[in-house]
């Protein structure tokens, strides 16, 4: 019935879009769960303009934040029936198409943005790519960055095992849930806009998130520590439908491409660099952040990596990219 109603709305969509594209050129419509006071908004809409100015306005690029045109789900469906729209996902997300680029939401499989770059260089991660280009799902770039997680809760902890037993927060994909429970804590799949309620409630006990999150929300109202593991580096990546963007000429194509990894990696830096003022401002506001030997952490976290057989995956990327 799911892919009934989406070849519907495609259809439906696809004839309303061609009758308002009709001398007008392309149109690509961008959704996100970010905000629009977001860092990462502020990237796409970079973005956006430059892929409109080198166009000359032939290609409308228009951001849709706070989910205003659906779930991620839905609107990756939507992408891959052809209609013009692009969503900004994650590793996760994608591993649903092809399971092995999930590695990049375990804990720990990188250690900052640029090893993340490294990775996307490689043949391995190129494979991934042509994978979803199969699948119906373009990565139009990969490289938008929100900043490391870390466990963050209302008691001190240190050490693996004194997260036994936490209720935690995680947004679900399995990659997320093998590695907080490798570590130690309860894994807890709900969506990120009733963390704040789920934890003042005490339904949950803590969240797994990166500051960029924990300080537009307010988190520190709810939670008086940061365990600072940053367990995951979250990359997320921009995808549209193939069959939207083979129909673009190929001057446009390439305008895309150059636009939306150039801004990704602009935005990204300026990410990397907030991370001691977004820091300032959770100690400010009364929560106390706790630095913990990471080692113990990812020693915990390896058993994640066997539980979805990518030991050996993990090692045979490291030594392509020269990690």
């Amino acid at each position: 019935m799911r892919k009934y109603l989406v070849a519907v709305i495609a259809l439906v969509l696809g004839v309303a879009m061609s009758t308002a594209a009709f001398g007008a050129g392309y149109e690509l419509k961008i959704s996100t769960t970010q905000t629009e006071t977001s860092m990462i908004y502020a990237g796409l809409q970079a973005a956006a303009d430059e892929i409109m100015a080198k166009t000359n306005g032939d290609l409308k690029v228009t951001i849709y934040p706070s989910s205003q045109l659906g779930g991620e789900e839905d609107m990756i469906d939507q992408a891959i029936a052809g209609i013009g729209v692009a969503v900004l996902t994650d590793a996760g997300r994608m591993s649903s198409y092809v399971k092995d680029i999930g590695i990049f939401n375990m804990a720990y499989f990188v250690d900052n943005y640029d090893d993340g770059l490294k990775v996307m260089g490689t043949n391995t991660f190129k494979g991934w790519t042509d994978e979803l280009v199969g699948q119906g799902i373009r990565v139009l770039c990969f490289n938008y960055y929100d900043g490391a997680r870390s466990f963050m809760q209302n008691k001190e902890i240190k050490t693996p095992a004194e997260l036994k037993g936490l209720v935690t927060r995680t947004p679900g994909a399995a990659p997320y849930n093998a590695s907080i429970k490798a570590m130690g804590a309860t894994p807890y799949n709900i969506a990120w806009s009733e963390v704040y309620n789920a934890i003042q409630t005490k339904m949950i006990d803590a969240c797994e998130v990166q500051y960029t999150s924990a300080v537009s929300t307010h988190i520190y109202e709810v939670c008086k520590f940061v365990t600072k593991t940053e367990h995951i580096n979250l990359f997320n990546c921009l995808i549209c439908g193939e069959a939207w963007f083979s129909k673009l000429p190929d001057n446009y194509k390439q305008i895309v491409l150059e636009a939306c990894y150039n801004n990704a990696l602009v935005n990204a830096r300026a990410i990397e660099a907030a991370q001691a003022d977004m820091e300032k401002t959770l100690v400010d506001n009364g929560m106390t952040i706790t630095k913990v030997d990471k080692g113990l952490f990812k020693d915990a976290a390896a058993a994640a990596y066997a539980e979805l057989g990518w030991t050996e995956l993990r090692q045979a990327i490291y030594k392509e990219a020269g990690l």
